[in-house]
């Protein structure tokens, strides 16, 4: 009896110190993610959207991650793709496809971002190429796209983040890497391979239902935040969130008035379209 009870004891204290709390993220720092780039002023997910959000200083660009048919991870929101010969799935066409889809801009030159003449900073690009253009210089803001389409796809992922050096995370103020989906599953996967990497777990308006007290509990376990509609964003829920030890990043927030208020009721942080707008509200209400 007395074995038995030790060996309960040893696999519970194994099991333990095996386990893995979800990363921190820094609590007095409002974060101002590009959402898909400077997007307001260049086509999403482009370099020079991406490019145009580094120039306004903003503190994340976000990238949404699909997966081609011959395992290339690209970054654009869409799962699909218009090609002269008809609509095509990510999934169902090659990267070099994808490389001559031609994208137009109406960009004003709010801002100078140079490119080498070797680069093409319109059409739809690679991770890859992301990563290798910007390096460690900027932060990433990443979320897999309808990741069950594409087994394997958190693996490919974490594979270039380590390549390139953004993993594993230090004791940076703010981490290098900050993922996000709406899949629960993917997220764990995530966690389970890399847990001091800041899980966002979205929510789209009609599961808004989703947001209790018992369900945030859980999502603590592996997450860091919660990713909503900005409609659905009111200082209760805030509240809610953060007594869960969670942080709040509202989307797509672009009017000055919508920027201020979720500053004032305390979200953490919010995707723009716009980022050069609400750095300038966030310095106005810091008086700078």
């Amino acid at each position: 009896m007395k074995k038995g009870i030790l060996l309960f004891l040893l696999i519970l204290l194994s099991a333990c110190s095996t386990a893995s709390v979800a990363a921190t993220l820094p609590d007095d720092k409002f974060l101002i993610i590009a959402h898909r780039g400077a997007s307001a002023y260049a086509p999403e997910h482009s370099l020079l959207s991406y490019g145009l959000a580094v120039q306004m200083k903003a503190d994340y660009i976000e990238l949404d991650v699909h997966m081609t048919k011959d395992g290339e991870l690209v970054s654009m929101h869409d799962p699909f793709v218009h090609l002269p010969n008809g609509r095509k799935t990510v999934a169902e066409v090659d990267f070099q496809e994808l490389k001559s889809v031609r994208r137009e801009s109406d960009y004003d030159g709010k801002l100078t971002v140079s490119f080498p003449e070797s680069i093409d900073p319109l059409r739809i690009v690679s991770t890859e190429e992301i990563f290798s253009y910007f390096q460690d210089d900027v932060n990433y803001y990443i979320e897999l796209k309808t990741p069950a389409s594409y087994p394997g796809i958190e693996e490919a992922l974490l594979g270039q983040l380590r390549e390139f050096g953004l993993l594993p995370l230090g004791e940076a103020e703010m981490p290098k890497v900050i993922l996000q989906s709406f899949n629960a599953n993917s997220l764990l996967k995530i966690h389970e391979q890399e847990p001091t990497i800041p899980l966002i777990q979205l929510y789209s308006l009609k599961n808004e239902t989703m947001l209790t007290k018992k369900r945030l509990q859980k999502v603590a376990a592996y997450a860091s935040g919660i990713g909503v509609d900005k409609t659905v964003v009111t200082e209760e829920l805030v509240e809610l969130v953060h007594g869960e030890g969670l942080h709040i990043h509202p989307f797509t927030v672009n009017e000055e008035k919508e920027i201020r208020r979720m500053i004032e009721i305390g979200a953490d942080g919010i995707f723009t379209d716009v980022p050069d707008v609400a750095i300038k509200v966030l310095k106005d209400l810091r008086g700078e």
